[in-house]
């Protein structure tokens, strides 16, 4: 014998779940800043094919909730704002561009070796490495 069909997840005795609402951010324009030091580490990582562009994204994780993340790249199928910055094309994701307005690309010397670091004003908290906010 077969099991019988269920036509629908409903069955009845549950309390209906109200309606997800998924709002989509404003798109703004964003204004940003890459520091010298930065510059010539980005100099570096190009060399001199400055057809490639830094595309700087966000992601969810890290331990403040969102993570910086910065990739060399050639072009993307992301729909994004194009920043020219001293002859550097910098790449803003619309759908992150209210979480990245504003922010200075900077890069720091560590001990254990240096890296790229975002100052942004519009973290409410972010963690000691410099690479999650919240």
């Amino acid at each position: 014998m077969s099991p019988p069909l269920h036509r629908g997840m409903d069955c009845n005795t549950c309390d209906t779940a109200p309606a997800v609402v998924i709002n989509k951010p404003e798109v703004v324009e964003v204004i940003l800043t890459i520091t010298d030091k930065a510059k010539e580490m980005l100099s570096s990582a190009f060399s001199d094919d400055m057809s490639h562009a830094l595309l700087v994204g966000v992601l969810s994780g890290g331990c403040s909730g969102y993570m910086y993340d910065l990739q060399i790249v050639e072009s993307t199928d992301q729909d994004c704002q194009e920043i020219n910055i001293d002859g550097f094309r910098v790449l803003v994701p619309n759908a992150t561009s209210h979480l990245l307005d504003g922010i200075e690309i900077d890069y720091v010397d560590r001990l254990m070796g240096g890296g790229f670091r975002i100052n942004n004003p519009n973290a409410e908290s972010s963690c000691g490495c410099g690479e999650s906010f919240a």
